[in-house]
């Protein structure tokens, strides 16, 4: 989903008034330094570097998400692997106009069951083209989940990092809806998952 996030900055600037002494009365040393411009003076706050999207996507799986072993009732350690097709890509700051569509392709482990994820680990690639579906580059995705339980196990391919390539140091964040029937998963087993959503590139600014 993506989170537009504000925030205003106001700088303060304080303004000091020293009284002068009086005739009668000669100013002390102490007064004088006192009455001095600092040799400093404060500066105005920086406004803070602000979280945004730099890129939004359509998300779906080109190919199922698959859990090996499949996923069942109890966590267990699994193997993940699957595909996203990312499509009608926009830029709402206009940094990144070229990237249209993508395909992330992802390989990993994580502690898993039919209601959650965590312990996420591996890695991940998005090949990146632009409207005529020239190729303009790779980004190499790590996943994140913030260090929190997710409930929905298809999370893992949406919550990440990029740590090489196209937009790097950038981090991703979506959501996702299944269309597969995952209503059997605690009775049956779970070995792999389909859907759809967004997904949006953040930067710190």
């Amino acid at each position: 989903m993506s989170r537009a996030l504000g925030l205003g900055a106001a700088a303060v600037l304080s303004l000091a008034v020293a009284a002068a002494p009086s005739a009668a009365q000669p100013a002390s040393a102490d007064a004088v330094r006192a009455a001095r411009p600092a040799a400093h003076p404060a500066q105005p706050a920086q406004p803070a570097r602000v979280p945004h999207p730099v890129l939004t996507c359509k998300a779906g799986t080109a190919t199922p998400i698959t859990f090996t072993p499949q996923l069942g009732q109890q966590a267990a350690t699994v193997t993940v692997s699957g595909a996203l097709s990312l499509t009608g890509c926009t830029s709402p700051d206009n940094s990144r106009p070229r990237l249209r569509s993508g395909k992330l392709t992802f390989t990993g482990s994580a502690l898993a069951s039919c209601t959650g994820i965590k312990n996420a680990t591996g890695t991940g690639k998005i090949v990146w083209r632009d409207a005529e579906g020239v190729v303009l580059g790779s980004s190499t995705v790590v996943p994140n989940l913030a260090g929190i339980d997710s409930y929905n196990p298809g999370d893992v391919l949406l919550f990440g990092e990029i740590t090489e390539g196209v937009m790097k140091g950038v981090r991703t964040a979506g959501n996702a809806t299944p269309t597969t029937d995952i209503s059997q998963c605690s009775a049956k087993g779970l070995g792999g998952i389909e859907g759809s959503g967004t997904v949006s590139f953040i930067t710190a600014g």
